[in-house]
């Protein structure tokens, strides 16, 4: 198995988590962006359309004969392989309502940290505050159940730990008002499938969330 991506968290983050709490062998096809300000990607543009893809993007996904890019078809994958997550249509549906729910509220962060510095410095403060009434959502949806399907982890708690661990790092107190979400992040951290994840200097953890061309990584 092969995941493809660039030499940052971003995207990829959240199918890294999976497939090590899986305990997955894979192999990180890692792509590096070149330094400011031309921000050189041709080693991904030149290769891009040879690969074998349908729709060439990254992250990739390459296990045996299957080929998938973009995380959520990634994550759905290795969960119907591995046999994680619901089997009932009626709770599928409403996890795979929540995964983009949450991948609506991470653009806002990605878009402020894509953005120019004045920008940053000017509106980290209104973004936060924009983003609480969507977190209050996510821990009502959570209610209390220990993860989004309820009392064991599947591939939507993996990409909500990577959306809102984005948030708490570009503002440490964007949790605040939301205990629940906090101690969410923590279970995850607790799990001992991810022990090497969460202590190792050498993990993906330590990458920047974002690309060279980011003005917050």
């Amino acid at each position: 198995m092969k995941l493809g991506y660039w030499k940052i968290r971003g995207l990829a983050e959240p199918v890294r988590l999976l497939l090590k709490y899986l305990e997955q062998d894979y192999e990180e096809v890692v792509y590096e962006c070149g330094d400011g300000p031309t921000f050189d990607k041709s080693c991904w543009f030149d290769i891009k359309f040879s690969l074998g893809y349908d729709f060439p993007n990254l992250p990739y996904l390459e296990d045996g004969d299957v080929k998938l890019t973009q995380t959520i078809p990634i994550i759905n994958y290795i969960c119907a392989k591995n046999g994680v997550g619901p089997t009932d249509v009626k709770s599928a549906a409403a996890l795979d309502m929540c995964i983009h729910f949450l991948a609506d509220l991470n653009m806002s962060n990605v878009r402020l940290c894509y953005g120019s510095a004045e920008n940053l410095a000017a509106n980290k403060a209104s973004t936060v505050a924009a983003a609480q009434p969507g977190f209050k959502q996510l821990a009502d949806f959570f209610g209390d159940k220990h993860f989004l399907g309820g009392d064991k982890p599947c591939g939507v708690d993996f990409f909500c730990y990577e959306v809102l661990d984005r948030w708490v790092r570009l503002e440490s107190t964007s949790l605040a008002d939301h205990p629940s979400l906090t101690s969410f992040l923590d279970r995850i951290r607790a799990l001992p499938q991810l022990a090497t994840y969460f202590s190792s200097p050498d993990s993906t953890r330590t990458w920047p969330l974002n690309n060279k061309m980011a003005s917050f990584k």
